[in-house]
């Protein structure tokens, strides 16, 4: 789904012969019923389109076209749904919430830009041992992390959603020892998944522990050596 330069308004005395809107019926007409009775609904805009579909609507918006797709909503402009029991909303400026999102859902968010909350953001990510094959152990996770900076640093005016001082790590240092949680962006700037990093973490921490506890061993076989000399 893609977002184009925002169409001009059409002059309404220059468009009187254009259709503000259509709706035909679903070519079956044996399911939730058929014709204009399968509840698909445009509210307003114009030059909006449903053909073939079942309980669908255009909210509002600009030459939108829904067809052979069931459940499938529009808010915005130039949007070519192409997916059943989905919400488009094509805001070329983006889209502001001013109160909470308190709703359960089902499914995905699939968003081009960026996603600023002044809250929290609650999830869980997918983790369950059942869904995992080849499980291995990270192996030398101690000196891959010892391999990264940890940074601080000012952001610069090439992006646009991060400003002043901040900390964290170099992308670039960590996609030499985990390429899989670093995505170059379709701007081509590179991205970090800053969760993914816990498991170097526990990986090296643990680590880090065993080589401790080698050393305290050893001190204590040192000084067990020493008491029987005195």
């Amino acid at each position: 789904m893609s977002f184009p330069n925002p169409p001009p308004v059409p002059d309404q005395n220059a468009s009187a012969n254009i259709e503000p809107f259509s709706i035909t019926p679903p070519f079956d007409d044996t399911l939730f019923g058929g014709g204009f009775e399968a509840n698909n609904l445009i509210v307003g805009g114009s030059l909006n389109e449903i053909n073939n579909s079942r309980r669908c609507s255009i909210i509002n918006g600009y030459s939108n076209y829904i067809s052979g797709q069931y459940n499938t909503h529009i808010l915005g402009d130039n949007i070519n749904a192409e997916i059943s029991n989905r919400f488009y909303v094509g805001c070329l400026s983006g889209m502001w919430v001013g109160g909470k999102i308190d709703a359960p859902l089902y499914g995905e968010i699939n968003c081009d830009g960026d996603i600023t909350a002044a809250g929290d953001i609650t999830a869980a990510n997918l983790s369950d041992k059942r869904l995992k094959d080849d499980i291995s152990l990270i192996e030398n996770p101690l000196s891959k992390i010892i391999s990264l900076d940890a940074i601080e640093f000012n952001w610069n005016d090439k992006q646009s959603t991060h400003q002043g001082h901040d900390i964290g790590l170099i992308a670039q240092q960590v996609e030499k020892i985990a390429p899989e949680i670093v995505q170059e962006r379709k701007d081509g700037y590179k991205a970090l998944k800053y969760e993914k990093v816990i498991p170097l973490l526990v990986g090296a921490i643990k680590e880090q522990e065993e080589k401790i506890q080698i050393l305290n061993d050893r001190v204590e076989y040192l000084l067990r050596k020493v008491d029987s000399m005195s």
